[in-house]
C-alpha cells in the first residue's frame, strides 16, 4: 500500500539568520521524516551516536525518535514530510542516515525544484510537490540499496577467507588443495587464491603447511607420539616430507626441536 507523503515543511535554511550566536543547536527529538541536502560545507551532523562532516555530496536522512543536533554552521534545502504506514514508510525507514549521492546528479534537481515552487495555496503546485517528494524518496530507496549491496559484495572476499582459515583449521588432516578448499567457499580456484592472499599475506599452500607446522610444534612439546604419528595428524603425507617441511620452517629437525623444548623446560 502507498500512503502519500504529507509534506510539512520544505525550503531553504541557514543557521546564520536562524540561530544568531551559537555554534550548536540543541539536541532535539526527531518527529517527523527530514530529508536535508548540505548546500555548502562545513559543521558537522549528529545523529543519535553517528556524525558526520558536513559536504555538499550527502543527503541526511533522519526519521521519527531520532535524537539530532548540528554544529555550525549549516545551510542545507530540506523536505520534511510525515507518512504513517505502507510501503513509503518503509522505504523511508530503512534509509541510512547519511547517503552518498554522487551517482544521481538529479537529486539536488529535486530539492531546488520543492524549495523553488512550494506554494501551500495552490493545490496544482501540491500534486507536483508530491509527486517530486515521491520521486526522491525512489532515489535515495535505490541509491542506499545499490551501496549496501556494493558493500555487502566487497565483504565477501574476505568473509570468503574466515571460512576458508576455519575449514582448515578443523580439517588438517583433509585434502587441503586449493581446488578443494575453493570449492568449500563456493568461489573458483584462481579468484580464491587472490583473495586468500589479499586477506592474508600468504598463499594457501603457505597457510597450511604453516598451520600444520605450528600443531606439530605443539605435539611435539608434548613428546607421546612418534614422528610419523605427528606427521599423519598433521596432514603430511609421509614422515620424511614433515621433517623436511619442518626443517625449513622451524631451522631445525623436528626431533632437535623436542629436544630443545625439552631441555628448555627443565632449566
Amino acid at each position: 500500500m502507498i500512503s502519500l507523503p504529507h509534506l510539512v515543511a520544505v525550503g531553504i535554511y541557514h543557521t546564520k539568520p536562524a540561530v544568531r550566536g551559537r555554534t550548536v543547536t540543541p539536541p532535539r527529538r526527531v518527529s517527523v521524516f527530514e530529508l536535508e541536502l548540505p548546500l555548502e560545507a562545513g559543521g558537522t551532523s549528529y545523529i543519535g551516536e553517528e556524525s558526520r562532516p558536513i559536504s555538499e555530496d550527502f543527503v541526511i536522512a533522519a526519521k521519527p525518535g531520532q535524537i539530532r543536533h548540528t554544529r555550525l554552521p549549516y545551510r542545507c534545502a530540506f523536505v520534511h514530510l510525515i507518512v504513517r504506514e505502507g510501503t513509503l514508510f518503509d522505504m523511508l525507514s530503512r534509509l541510512p542516515d547519511y547517503i552518498e549521492i554522487g551517482e544521481d546528479p538529479r537529486i539536488p534537481e529535486i530539492f531546488r525544484a520543492i524549495a523553488l515552487s512550494y506554494d501551500i495555496d495552490s493545490e496544482a503546485d501540491t500534486v507536483a510537490l508530491t509527486g517530486l517528494a515521491l520521486e526522491l524518496v525512489y532515489r535515495l530507496h535505490r541509491i542506499a540499496g545499490r551501496q549496501r549491496a556494493e558493500h555487502a559484495i566487497g565483504s565477501l572476499p574476505y568473509s570468503a577467507a574466515e571460512r576458508a582459515i576455519d575449514y582448515i583449521g578443523k580439517n588438517l588432516t583433509a585434502d587441503l588443495s586449493l581446488a578443494r578448499v575453493a570449492a568449500e567457499v563456493s568461489f573458483s580456484p584462481v579468484y580464491f587464491h587472490a583473495v586468500f592472499k589479499s586477506a592474508t599475506g600468504m598463499t594457501l599452500r603457505d597457510y597450511v603447511e604453516q598451520q600444520r607446522i605450528k600443531k606439530a610444534t605443539e605435539l611435539l612439546t608434548v613428546g607421546e607420539k612418534t614422528l610419523t604419528e605427528i606427521a599423519y595428524e598433521c596432514g603430511f603425507s609421509s614422515q620424511s616430507y614433515f621433517s623436511y617441511a619442518f626443517k625449513r620452517r622451524m631451522k631445525m629437525p623436528p626431533r632437535q626441536y623436542a629436544k630443545k623444548i625439552a631441555e628448555d623446560y627443565e632449566k
